[in-house]
């Protein structure tokens, strides 16, 4: 299987059947979908290969700034991984964990399938659309 895979195909549809997860918007280089757990789980899904360290730059800036509002609006620790080993598309995991929830301490993939829990993923959703409106793609 090849790994680190481009998906072409950002469309709805086919992000979610691919991810088993929510879109949440579409940017120019990359899609935000989110997981329907109770840990708050987070995919970003690159448009164009990641060959470059300004590409890698650039996406890892805006997970950071994204996890760091979302901090602001009271979400606590998170992890941000690139895994990929049970799935061949590239994309980027940002997941907020609290020693209280249902996989800690260990990596969430250890512990699936997780609780599903569609009211959390719709209030993260929320709170990342919201931090888009108020900020610029770029600012982000």
């Amino acid at each position: 299987m090849q790994l680190d895979q481009i998906v072409t195909d950002h469309s709805k549809e086919n992000l979610e059947t691919t991810f088993n997860a929510k879109l949440v918007a579409e940017l120019p280089f990359f899609s935000i979908l989110v997981k329907e757990t109770t840990i708050p789980w987070i995919l970003f899904i690159p448009k164009y290969p990641m060959d470059n360290t300004s590409a890698l730059l650039m996406l890892y800036g805006q997970i950071h700034n994204l996890a760091d509002a979302l901090q602001q609006l009271g979400r606590g620790h998170y992890n941000i991984a690139k895994i990929g080993n049970k799935n061949p598309w590239l994309h980027f995991h940002l997941v907020f964990r609290n020693e209280n929830d249902e996989a800690w301490p260990d990596p969430i993939w250890c512990h699936e399938p997780l609780a599903e829990n569609e009211r959390q993923a719709t209030a993260l959703a929320k709170q990342i659309k919201t931090i888009l409106q108020d900020t610029s793609t770029t600012a982000l």
